[in-house]
């Protein structure tokens, strides 16, 4: 039995020397288009990192200026609201109390004109009392 070692073994090839030369020929051109297409995406790669940086520090910026407004927000509508319960009390009316104008042809109720009570004391039922 005899052992051979498949990398030194001599076999035919089906391509000419001429067509071997050619298609080592395309695959570098293939490999030199390769290698400008890989630097083409590590730039673009890079400009998009460089891009996402800017946006990123855009956004922190935003979000600090959102914090103060929110701040400044809060304050102002404490203060809104301190205003309107003061505008409610300088615009509140006051009556006197227990003080009634009497229109003269009005005719006003009991001690003066006309008996109010509960019904049952009007019907005479005994026993309910006013609460």
């Amino acid at each position: 039995m005899s052992l051979t070692i498949p990398w030194l073994h001599v076999g035919k090839h089906r391509l000419s020397p001429r067509q071997l030369i050619q298609k080592i020929g395309r695959l570098e051109r293939a490999l030199d288009r390769a290698k400008c297409d890989g630097m083409d995406l590590a730039t673009q790669v890079s400009e998009l990192k460089a891009e996402r940086n800017r946006l990123k520090a855009e956004l922190d910026q935003v979000v600090i200026e959102l914090g103060d407004m929110h701040v400044e927000l809060a304050a102002q509508t404490a203060e809104l609201l301190q205003l309107r319960a003061f505008k409610a009390n300088v615009l509140a009316v006051d009556a006197p109390a227990g003080h009634r104008d009497i229109d003269p042809g009005d005719a006003p109720t009991h001690p003066q004109g006309i008996g109010v009570m509960p019904l049952w004391e009007a019907l005479g039922i005994p026993g309910q009392r006013a609460a």
